[in-house]
């Protein structure tokens, strides 16, 4: 599997942290992909696969019916995720896309944030003639793929659009340490009121919500890299920022519907490398606590950059 990566180039900083590409043969016609702190926006330049939102339930006879499921045919844009989604890969994967961070979308569209998180839409509706560039890269080498996405996203840019700063410093505190909202306020030197309601107009999400996705994103970044057999519960919990064992398997079950012995087991079949897009081999279509390789397990997680692809 062929992964590369490269900042974003200045003009599109900070709204957009990085470009990637990945090409190849999926280790599994599935994968989980957990939540992360970024959105993404992509273009698919292999054949068409789906994207499972397995906690959004699609039309059916009467009333909801099955899990909502997406084909992707050339660009989508995957807002910031609080539970996994799932992939159905095709045969082999070629896709580009940019990772935004969680209050670039403002500097590229009119579009609240909050309506698009946590979803997956077709990116033509927020991002005018993306799938276009579907037709431009037959076979692009990384370096054509990225000055390709750069030039496209560098013209949309809203003019002089400006994030609001306390909104910037709180997505990276809130990235990198576990911080209380409300010293986080203090810091920034809001009430926790008014810092909701600035990370929910920047980012479409409120302090605590992001704060819990970075959390556990740390954690299984940390988690999969533990020799195995060493993850005992406590050994576990040494390395995360929750309170108490019943609190993580709690987290990880709403996160990865998985228990954390459930995904560390599928992480040392396949490698570290997969932390955060966990192969599958079962027809996905079930509820989140269901265990993985069944014929319902699967999910879908964020940051490509983080499984190393």
């Amino acid at each position: 599997m062929l992964y590369e990566e490269c900042p974003a180039p200045p003009a599109l900083q900070p709204f957009v942290a990085a470009f990637w590409l990945v090409r190849g043969e999926p280790a599994a016609r599935y994968e989980k992909i957990l939540p992360g702190p970024s959105s993404h926006l992509v273009l698919n330049l292999s054949e068409p696969y789906r994207v499972i939102e397995p906690f959004r339930r699609g039309p059916g006879p009467d009333g909801p019916g099955r899990p909502a499921a997406t084909e992707m045919t050339a660009g989508f844009h995957a807002g910031l995720q609080r539970s996994f989604l799932i992939s159905e890969n095709p045969e082999r994967i070629f896709n580009i896309g940019a990772v935004l961070a969680p209050f670039g979308l403002p500097a590229f569209t009119a579009e609240p944030p909050a309506a698009l998180q946590g979803r997956v839409v077709d990116a033509d509706l927020i991002f005018p003639g993306f799938s276009g560039l579907r037709a431009e890269l037959r076979d692009p080498t990384p370096a054509q793929a990225f000055a390709a996405l750069g030039a496209f996203l560098t013209d949309r840019l809203r003019g002089a659009y400006r994030s609001d700063e306390r909104a910037v410093s709180a997505v990276a505190a809130l990235t990198t340490e576990d911080v209380r909202v409300g010293v986080l306020a203090g810091r920034l030197g809001v009430s926790e009121s008014t810092l909701e309601r600035i990370m929910a107009r920047e980012c479409g999400v409120g302090p605590k919500a992001y704060a819990d996705v970075c959390r556990f994103h740390r954690f299984v970044t940390a988690a999969s890299t533990l020799p195995k057999g060493a993850a005992a519960g406590r050994e576990l919990l040494a390395l995360a920022d929750y309170y108490d064992q019943p609190h993580l398997i709690r987290a990880f079950r709403r996160f990865a519907g998985y228990t954390p012995s459930e995904y560390l087991r599928v992480v040392y079949e396949y490698g570290p490398e997969f932390a955060t897009f966990v192969p599958l081999t079962g027809v996905p279509g079930g509820s989140a606590g269901e265990r993985p390789g069944s014929a319902a397990g699967a999910g879908f997680i964020q940051d490509r950059r983080e499984a190393g692809r």
